[in-house]
């Protein structure tokens, strides 16, 4: 049996990264110009606030992410302070928010605002002793309060962290290295996977075991098995009371074994494998869970194997598993 196709396995722990490199972005489309203003000098109306009519629009602005942007200047107020200068400069003496959408994990981690640049008679024109700039200020300060409060909360949850889980996980594997035969080619053969794991944290980062089978059957008769048992370093963040998320990568023993018409054959060597895993827990010390691996092992080349120079000759395998954690 051939077992031939260049394939590279990406795999790393997942964490939270902060980047730092880009400006929230401000998009200005204006309908009539002006003199531009002191940005002290324009007022903001929120949503919902009665705006007068008199007001006349002479442009909007939409201030969004910039791509990797870094958190702090994500919040709501330097939002809307970006905005208040942008209308300041395009002649504007008040600004009125008409869309808002709050970070999310799905979309954004940045506030984004969407706004009506407006022009108002002198005469209706009311600013206060604390200028929408200072307002603006004032509401980012109050939320970098509220940030600092929910990281000392995330750090007091991962001191909760389980210290020593057993896992046990069943599922669906599938095989994405090209298995060519006499008769087939086969490609993202699939089968049964089962896993047992015990990791042990010390807060964020821990070590473990794992103990992983495969088998999968094929139309010429045969059948194939993996096994795998090495040990991991792993990371580990409880995301709120009851969600845990970790990710594991490890090296360790794999053995491969074909067997066909009472004859087998089985060789083994080193083997790598990585998993992220998520969970809930539904009991003091019970949790289900499911998980996401990807293995792989190189294999002796057969005599008379004729691999180009970048072909990898062995497996390479992507489990889909669910089951339970037990917490100790």
């Amino acid at each position: 049996m051939k077992i031939k196709q260049y394939f590279w396995i990406v795999c790393g722990l997942v964490g939270m990264a902060f980047l730092t490199g880009c400006q929230p972005r401000v998009i200005v489309n204006l309908t009539e110009h002006y003199p531009a203003r002191q940005a002290d000098s324009v007022m903001v109306y929120e949503m919902g606030d009665s705006v007068p009519a008199e007001a006349k629009v002479i442009g909007t602005v939409k201030v969004t992410d910039g791509g990797a942007t870094f958190a702090y200047n994500c919040l709501y107020g330097n939002m809307v302070s970006l905005a208040v200068k942008k209308t300041a400069e395009s002649g504007g003496n008040a600004l009125r928010i008409d869309k808002h959408k709050e970070p999310s994990f799905w979309t954004s981690s940045c506030h984004r605002i969407w706004g009506s640049m407006l022009l108002l008679p002198d005469s209706l024109v009311t600013l206060d002793a604390v200028s929408a700039i200072q307002k603006a200020e004032l509401a980012k300060d109050a939320e970098l309060a509220s940030l600092a409060k929910e990281q000392i909360r995330r750090h007091e949850r991962t001191i909760n962290n389980p210290k020593n889980i057993f896992s046990a996980d069943f599922g669906y594997g599938i095989v994405t290295s090209e298995i060519v035969t006499d008769r087939h080619t086969y490609k993202n053969k699939g089968g049964f996977t089962a896993d047992l794991a015990y990791q042990h944290y010390w807060k964020l980062i821990g070590v473990g075991a794992d103990f992983n089978f495969f088998h999968t059957s094929f139309d010429e008769g045969f059948d194939i098995d993996l096994l795998y048992i090495g040990p991991n370093i792993g990371f580990s963040l409880k995301l709120s009371e009851k969600w845990r998320y970790d990710a594991t990568l490890g090296f360790g023993y794999g053995n491969y074994k074909e067997s066909a018409w009472g004859d087998s054959y089985s060789e083994g060597g080193i083997a790598g494998r990585c998993g992220l895993n998520l969970e809930y827990m539904c009991a003091k010390n019970i949790a289900i869970g499911i998980k996401i691996n990807a293995f792989t092992m190189s294999l002796n080349e057969p005599d008379g194997y004729q691999g180009g120079k970048d072909d990898f000759y062995g497996i390479h395998r992507t489990d889909f598993q669910g089951g339970l954690r037990f917490y100790f």
